[in-house]
């Protein structure tokens, strides 16, 4: 979780972010637009004995779907709370920020829906986003995505409930193109939940 800036291939002010949003030991890299092409060059000629290759965006959703990572427009929207969202820690109610007001509403008056991370018995499709879903027979809310997980071999959603009707022994359901797949709740990510691989 630290930054700083530095010239990468002769290209000056490269903000270099240790995070990544895949779950995985790595770095971020916001390049000023002009030395795009020549820092990508550099980056990709110098991972050629290391096996480095591309990848796209669905194998990122897979990953951070597998680590629990919230995503911008999908779990988070300018419609959620950070409590809503199940990220209050990150929240720091003693400065002022946009949203505040609604956010400590949320934490004061309980959560209108919360987000929920979970397992689904799913055969050959997963959750995209705005599927149905079911706790005991009642509609309870949405999914806002999915993936399967092929390092944890798991397909893996998350959903905003009623937090009156999410129980761990509940019975969760998901409609998925027609057909109701039954879902669990997850306490954690279901790869890598201590961050060990982040911090080796």
């Amino acid at each position: 979780l630290s930054g700083k800036f530095a010239t990468v291939a002769g290209v000056a002010e490269v903000r270099l972010l240790r995070v990544t949003y895949m779950g995985e030991l790595g770095w971020v890299l916001h390049v000023p637009r002009a030395g795009m092409k020549t820092v990508f060059d550099a980056l990709m000629n110098a991972g050629v004995p290391h096996g480095l290759s591309l990848f796209g965006s669905y194998a990122m959703n897979s990953l951070r779907m597998e680590k629990a990572y919230r995503g911008w427009g999908s779990e988070l929207t300018n419609e959620v709370t950070m409590v809503e969202a199940d990220m209050e820690r990150f929240v720091h109610f003693d400065k002022e920020f946009i949203g505040k007001a609604g956010t400590l509403r949320s934490k004061r008056e309980g959560p209108r829906f919360a987000l929920s991370y979970l397992e689904v018995d799913a055969t050959d499709a997963d959750c995209l986003g705005n599927e149905p879903v079911s706790v005991d027979g009642q509609p309870a809310g949405l999914t806002t995505g999915g993936a399967y997980g092929f390092a944890v071999q798991k397909t893996l959603a998350f959903a905003y409930l009623d937090p009156k009707l999410r129980r761990d022994e509940a019975r969760i359901e998901i409609m998925i193109r027609g057909e109701l797949r039954s879902a669990r709740l997850l306490a954690e990510p279901a790869w890598d939940p201590a961050n060990q691989r982040l911090r080796s």
